[in-house]
Protein backbone atom coordinates (compact mmCIF):
# COMPACT_ATOMS: atom_id res chain seq x y z
CA UNK A 1 0.00 0.00 0.00
CA UNK A 2 2.69 2.65 0.75
CA UNK A 3 4.61 2.03 -2.45
CA UNK A 4 1.03 3.29 -4.11
CA UNK A 5 0.53 5.71 -2.18
CA UNK A 6 4.34 7.34 -2.60
CA UNK A 7 3.67 6.64 -6.25
CA UNK A 8 -0.21 8.79 -6.26
CA UNK A 9 1.95 11.82 -5.18
CA UNK A 10 3.40 12.17 -7.99
CA UNK A 11 1.10 14.64 -9.42
CA UNK A 12 0.69 16.76 -5.95
CA UNK A 13 4.60 17.13 -5.81
CA UNK A 14 4.12 18.89 -9.52
CA UNK A 15 1.26 21.22 -8.34
CA UNK A 16 3.24 22.53 -5.22
CA UNK A 17 6.23 22.94 -7.70
CA UNK A 18 3.92 25.10 -9.76
CA UNK A 19 2.51 27.12 -6.96
CA UNK A 20 5.93 27.86 -6.12
CA UNK A 21 6.21 29.67 -9.03
CA UNK A 22 2.54 31.44 -8.66
CA UNK A 23 3.79 32.96 -5.51
CA UNK A 24 6.99 34.16 -6.50
CA UNK A 25 5.20 36.45 -9.78
CA UNK A 26 6.34 33.98 -12.38
CA UNK A 27 3.94 33.89 -15.47
CA UNK A 28 1.61 31.42 -15.04
CA UNK A 29 -1.57 30.82 -17.11
CA UNK A 30 -5.14 29.55 -16.07
CA UNK A 31 -7.26 27.44 -18.78
CA UNK A 32 -6.01 28.08 -22.14
CA UNK A 33 -6.64 31.82 -23.05
CA UNK A 34 -5.02 34.93 -20.93
CA UNK A 35 -6.65 36.74 -18.49
CA UNK A 36 -7.87 40.02 -19.31
CA UNK A 37 -8.76 43.15 -17.03
CA UNK A 38 -12.42 43.25 -14.95
CA UNK A 39 -13.51 45.78 -17.12
CA UNK A 40 -13.04 43.43 -20.61
CA UNK A 41 -14.09 40.05 -18.82
CA UNK A 42 -17.42 38.99 -20.69
CA UNK A 43 -19.99 37.72 -17.88
CA UNK A 44 -22.88 37.02 -20.33
CA UNK A 45 -22.14 33.34 -19.86
CA UNK A 46 -22.71 30.61 -17.14
CA UNK A 47 -22.24 31.26 -13.83
CA UNK A 48 -18.76 29.72 -12.69
CA UNK A 49 -19.13 27.27 -9.93
CA UNK A 50 -14.86 27.22 -9.27
CA UNK A 51 -12.35 29.64 -8.68
CA UNK A 52 -8.75 29.27 -9.19
CA UNK A 53 -6.65 31.68 -7.76
CA UNK A 54 -3.21 32.14 -9.18
CA UNK A 55 -1.02 35.00 -7.22
CA UNK A 56 -0.46 36.40 -4.26
CA UNK A 57 -3.47 38.45 -3.77
CA UNK A 58 -7.13 37.82 -1.52
CA UNK A 59 -10.12 36.68 -2.65
CA UNK A 60 -13.60 36.97 -0.87
CA UNK A 61 -16.39 35.09 -1.95
CA UNK A 62 -20.19 35.39 -0.96
CA UNK A 63 -23.11 33.20 -1.94
CA UNK A 64 -25.78 35.14 -3.75
CA UNK A 65 -28.14 35.45 -6.88
CA UNK A 66 -26.22 37.56 -9.20
CA UNK A 67 -22.67 36.58 -9.77
CA UNK A 68 -20.25 39.66 -9.28
CA UNK A 69 -16.75 41.08 -9.20
CA UNK A 70 -15.10 44.17 -7.62
CA UNK A 71 -11.58 44.41 -7.32
CA UNK A 72 -9.73 47.21 -4.18
CA UNK A 73 -7.09 47.18 -1.73
CA UNK A 74 -3.87 47.99 -2.79
CA UNK A 75 -3.84 50.03 -6.08
CA UNK A 76 -1.57 48.94 -8.29
CA UNK A 77 -1.99 45.00 -7.24
CA UNK A 78 -5.74 45.97 -8.30
CA UNK A 79 -4.48 47.41 -11.79
CA UNK A 80 -2.42 44.32 -12.51
CA UNK A 81 -5.21 41.88 -11.75
CA UNK A 82 -6.48 39.61 -14.80
CA UNK A 83 -9.23 37.36 -15.29
CA UNK A 84 -10.71 34.77 -17.50
CA UNK A 85 -13.89 32.15 -17.32
CA UNK A 86 -13.75 28.92 -18.92
CA UNK A 87 -15.01 25.28 -18.20
CA UNK A 88 -17.43 26.95 -15.39
CA UNK A 89 -14.23 28.25 -13.68
CA UNK A 90 -13.38 31.49 -13.05
CA UNK A 91 -9.72 32.41 -13.45
CA UNK A 92 -8.09 35.06 -11.13
CA UNK A 93 -4.51 35.70 -11.80
CA UNK A 94 -1.72 39.30 -12.19
CA UNK A 95 -0.42 40.63 -15.55
CA UNK A 96 2.17 38.88 -16.96
CA UNK A 97 5.65 40.09 -15.59
CA UNK A 98 4.32 41.97 -13.42
CA UNK A 99 6.82 42.94 -10.43
CA UNK A 100 5.72 42.76 -6.82
CA UNK A 101 3.75 45.34 -5.04
CA UNK A 102 3.46 47.17 -1.90
CA UNK A 103 0.25 44.67 -0.94
CA UNK A 104 -2.35 42.42 -1.79
CA UNK A 105 -5.83 43.19 -3.94
CA UNK A 106 -8.80 42.42 -2.70
CA UNK A 107 -10.89 40.32 -4.84
CA UNK A 108 -14.75 40.13 -3.99
CA UNK A 109 -16.69 37.39 -5.99
CA UNK A 110 -20.24 36.83 -5.42
CA UNK A 111 -21.64 33.69 -7.03
CA UNK A 112 -24.58 31.32 -6.08
CA UNK A 113 -22.64 28.21 -6.16
CA UNK A 114 -19.17 27.35 -4.77
CA UNK A 115 -18.27 23.42 -5.56
CA UNK A 116 -14.30 23.86 -6.66
CA UNK A 117 -11.60 25.80 -4.98
CA UNK A 118 -8.24 25.49 -6.56
CA UNK A 119 -5.40 28.04 -4.45
CA UNK A 120 -1.54 28.16 -6.14
CA UNK A 121 1.05 30.33 -4.40
CA UNK A 122 0.54 32.25 -1.40
CA UNK A 123 -3.05 33.72 -1.32
CA UNK A 124 -5.81 33.88 0.45
CA UNK A 125 -9.30 32.50 -0.28
CA UNK A 126 -12.09 33.09 2.10
CA UNK A 127 -15.48 31.33 1.37
CA UNK A 128 -19.02 31.84 3.59
CA UNK A 129 -19.82 28.14 2.29
CA UNK A 130 -19.51 25.06 0.12
CA UNK A 131 -22.09 22.50 -0.87
CA UNK A 132 -22.69 19.53 -3.05
CA UNK A 133 -19.71 17.65 -4.44
CA UNK A 134 -16.49 20.07 -3.22
CA UNK A 135 -13.35 20.07 -4.51
CA UNK A 136 -10.76 22.13 -2.51
CA UNK A 137 -6.87 21.82 -3.71
CA UNK A 138 -4.15 24.33 -1.98
CA UNK A 139 -0.33 24.16 -3.38
CA UNK A 140 2.04 26.33 -1.98
CA UNK A 141 2.04 28.85 0.98
CA UNK A 142 -1.04 30.28 0.77
CA UNK A 143 -4.67 29.27 3.20
CA UNK A 144 -8.36 28.78 2.20
CA UNK A 145 -11.12 28.82 4.88
CA UNK A 146 -14.67 28.05 4.23
CA UNK A 147 -16.94 29.05 7.12
CA UNK A 148 -19.96 26.83 6.74
CA UNK A 149 -19.22 23.60 4.87
CA UNK A 150 -22.31 21.21 3.74
CA UNK A 151 -21.30 18.37 0.83
CA UNK A 152 -21.82 15.46 0.39
CA UNK A 153 -18.39 14.55 -0.03
CA UNK A 154 -14.95 16.50 -0.35
CA UNK A 155 -12.01 16.01 -2.15
CA UNK A 156 -9.19 17.62 -0.49
CA UNK A 157 -5.82 18.06 -1.68
CA UNK A 158 -2.84 20.08 -0.01
CA UNK A 159 0.40 20.35 -1.18
CA UNK A 160 3.27 22.15 0.41
CA UNK A 161 2.99 24.19 3.63
CA UNK A 162 -0.37 25.77 2.94
CA UNK A 163 -3.10 25.27 4.84
CA UNK A 164 -7.20 24.79 4.89
CA UNK A 165 -9.66 25.70 7.63
CA UNK A 166 -13.59 24.98 7.85
CA UNK A 167 -16.47 23.61 10.04
CA UNK A 168 -19.88 22.21 9.11
CA UNK A 169 -20.69 18.22 8.04
CA UNK A 170 -19.85 16.10 4.94
CA UNK A 171 -20.58 12.42 4.15
CA UNK A 172 -17.17 11.55 2.87
CA UNK A 173 -13.97 12.83 2.94
CA UNK A 174 -10.84 12.07 0.84
CA UNK A 175 -7.55 13.75 2.06
CA UNK A 176 -4.44 14.01 0.67
CA UNK A 177 -1.38 16.17 2.21
CA UNK A 178 1.92 16.89 1.16
CA UNK A 179 4.58 18.40 2.80
CA UNK A 180 4.03 20.65 6.25
CA UNK A 181 0.52 21.59 5.48
CA UNK A 182 -2.19 21.29 7.97
CA UNK A 183 -6.12 20.96 7.69
CA UNK A 184 -7.43 22.90 10.65
CA UNK A 185 -11.08 20.78 10.75
CA UNK A 186 -12.09 20.23 14.42
CA UNK A 187 -15.56 21.31 13.51
CA UNK A 188 -16.01 19.71 10.71
CA UNK A 189 -18.29 15.90 11.09
CA UNK A 190 -16.90 13.18 8.73
CA UNK A 191 -19.52 10.19 7.64
CA UNK A 192 -16.22 8.41 6.80
CA UNK A 193 -12.59 9.26 5.58
CA UNK A 194 -9.86 7.99 3.67
CA UNK A 195 -6.61 9.81 4.19
CA UNK A 196 -2.95 9.95 3.09
CA UNK A 197 -0.25 11.93 4.39
CA UNK A 198 3.60 12.39 3.23
CA UNK A 199 5.63 14.83 5.34
CA UNK A 200 5.19 16.23 8.52
CA UNK A 201 1.33 17.67 7.40
CA UNK A 202 -1.08 17.32 10.03
CA UNK A 203 -5.26 17.35 9.99
CA UNK A 204 -7.71 17.39 12.43
CA UNK A 205 -11.65 16.13 12.41
CA UNK A 206 -14.85 14.80 14.05
CA UNK A 207 -15.89 11.28 13.47
CA UNK A 208 -17.88 8.39 14.23
CA UNK A 209 -17.41 6.29 11.21
CA UNK A 210 -14.75 4.84 9.48
CA UNK A 211 -11.30 5.90 9.13
CA UNK A 212 -8.68 5.02 7.15
CA UNK A 213 -5.11 6.24 6.88
CA UNK A 214 -1.90 5.94 4.86
CA UNK A 215 0.61 8.22 6.61
CA UNK A 216 4.87 8.00 5.27
CA UNK A 217 6.76 10.39 7.34
CA UNK A 218 5.87 12.55 10.34
CA UNK A 219 2.41 13.71 10.19
CA UNK A 220 -0.33 13.11 12.28
CA UNK A 221 -4.17 12.88 11.78
CA UNK A 222 -6.21 14.00 15.35
CA UNK A 223 -10.26 12.59 15.00
CA UNK A 224 -12.49 13.35 17.72
CA UNK A 225 -15.84 11.06 18.31
CA UNK A 226 -15.85 7.19 18.25
CA UNK A 227 -14.61 6.74 14.70
CA UNK A 228 -13.50 2.98 13.62
CA UNK A 229 -9.53 4.09 12.35
CA UNK A 230 -7.46 1.71 10.43
CA UNK A 231 -3.73 3.21 9.48
CA UNK A 232 -1.01 1.78 7.96
CA UNK A 233 2.25 4.20 8.33
CA UNK A 234 5.99 4.15 7.63
CA UNK A 235 7.58 6.79 10.23
CA UNK A 236 6.80 8.21 13.12
CA UNK A 237 3.65 9.34 12.00
CA UNK A 238 0.08 8.84 13.78
CA UNK A 239 -3.62 8.70 13.49
CA UNK A 240 -4.71 9.27 16.60
CA UNK A 241 -8.64 8.30 17.56
CA UNK A 242 -10.43 8.23 20.92
CA UNK A 243 -12.06 4.30 19.94
CA UNK A 244 -8.45 3.62 19.18
CA UNK A 245 -6.57 2.97 15.88
CA UNK A 246 -5.96 -0.59 14.43
CA UNK A 247 -2.21 -0.69 12.62
CA UNK A 248 -3.10 -2.42 8.93
CA UNK A 249 -0.10 -4.74 7.83
CA UNK A 250 0.64 -4.56 4.76
CA UNK A 251 3.84 -7.11 4.81
CA UNK A 252 3.11 -10.10 2.47
CA UNK A 253 2.69 -13.75 4.49
CA UNK A 254 5.46 -16.00 4.27
CA UNK A 255 4.54 -18.73 1.62
CA UNK A 256 4.14 -22.23 2.88
CA UNK A 257 7.12 -24.63 3.15
CA UNK A 258 7.39 -27.25 -0.01
CA UNK A 259 6.80 -30.31 0.24
CA UNK A 260 9.38 -32.33 0.90
CA UNK A 261 10.43 -34.96 -1.90
CA UNK A 262 10.67 -38.67 -1.40
CA UNK A 263 13.75 -39.87 -0.79
CA UNK A 264 15.04 -42.06 -4.01
CA UNK A 265 15.07 -46.42 -3.20
CA UNK A 266 17.87 -47.53 -2.62
CA UNK A 267 20.15 -49.92 -5.41
CA UNK A 268 19.68 -53.62 -4.89
CA UNK A 269 22.57 -55.13 -3.40
CA UNK A 270 24.65 -57.02 -6.37
CA UNK A 271 24.11 -60.71 -7.07
CA UNK A 272 21.10 -60.68 -5.08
Amino acid sequence: MIHKVLKGLAPVAALAASAMLAGCNVDMQIGDTEGVPLAELDMSGAEPTEIVLASPDNVIITTGDTFNISVSGNEEAADLMRFNLEDNALGIMREKSSKSTGGPAIVNVTMPTLEGIVLAGSGTIEADRMDGRAEVTIAGSGSTKVTDMRADKLDLTIAGSGDFETAGEVGDLEMTVAGSGSGKMAGLKVGKADITVAGSGDAEFQSDGDVEANIVGSGDITVSGNATCTVSSLGSGKLRCKAGTTARSDKPSAPEAPEAPEAPKAPEAPGA
